[in-house]
């Protein structure tokens, strides 16, 4: 005899498995931990629900119809897409996987309207070797292009280091502050020294901190997240 509380849709089995209470080995095989596993399929759940909604109103399946656990886009101003990722802050642990690379690979930009004005900074966190994990954007009030880009290093590493993170590798399109925190040039701004100082503070506690200064078109997913928070 057919179980009727067995899931008949993937909807229902993806929510059986988020109450699951045995999730502990799925877990320990995706390199999760039990509470990343659940908010993950309760993630996939909700997007998965809302393609098949989607689906029904429109009257016809759509042909580009997202696998669960594929992220869903955003895009830009220049038509650009780019994936929804988790928020850095809904982040209580390290996000990055048991397995693979133990390094931080960080993307981060800053922007401001009217150098100075109204500003924001972006974020972007992957697994060196991985995948990307989770993003961060926020207004930051008035501020110029500079002390905005060090504004989003300084938030980067605060959260590196509430997530215990110990090796970082961080990505900017600023040659300038690239080439101060590598040693290159002198600090001599009275606004960025103490930002500067506050990076050099919080990564005094990582085991590995390399810096590389990367083309501006290589880092358009942090620059994308900044200017969305701009518009917030």
């Amino acid at each position: 005899m057919k179980d009727q509380n067995a899931p008949t849709t993937l909807v229902d089995l993806l929510s059986t498995l988020e109450k699951s209470d045995d999730l502990r080995s799925l877990a320990r095989q995706c390199g999760l931990t039990v509470r990343e596993l659940r908010r993950r399929l309760a993630r996939w759940r909700k997007e998965l629900q809302v393609e098949m909604d989607n689906g029904s109103q429109s009257g016809a399946k759509s042909r580009d119809a997202r696998l669960p656990g594929r992220p869903s886009r955003s895009t830009s101003e220049s038509g650009e897409t780019w994936p929804e990722l988790t928020a850095a802050a809904e982040c209580s642990h390290s996000p990055l996987p048991r397995k693979g690379k133990q390094i931080m690979e960080i993307w981060t930009d800053g922007a401001s309207k009217g150098n100075p004005g109204p500003a924001a900074l972006g974020i972007v966190f992957g697994q060196l070797g991985g995948e990307l994990l989770c993003v961060h954007g926020e207004a930051i009030g008035r501020a110029t292009n500079n002390v905005a880009e060090y504004r989003a290093v300084v938030r980067a590493l605060e959260f590196c280091a509430q997530w215990r993170i110990k090796k970082v590798n961080l990505n900017l399109d600023s040659e300038l502050i690239a080439r101060q925190l590598n040693g290159a040039y002198r600090v001599k701004s009275p606004d960025l020294r103490p930002l500067y100082q506050q990076v050099v503070h919080l990564s005094r506690n990582l085991a590995t901190f390399r810096v590389r200064h990367i083309p501006r078109q290589k880092n358009r997913f942090a620059d994308h997240l900044a200017n969305l928070a701009l518009k917030r």
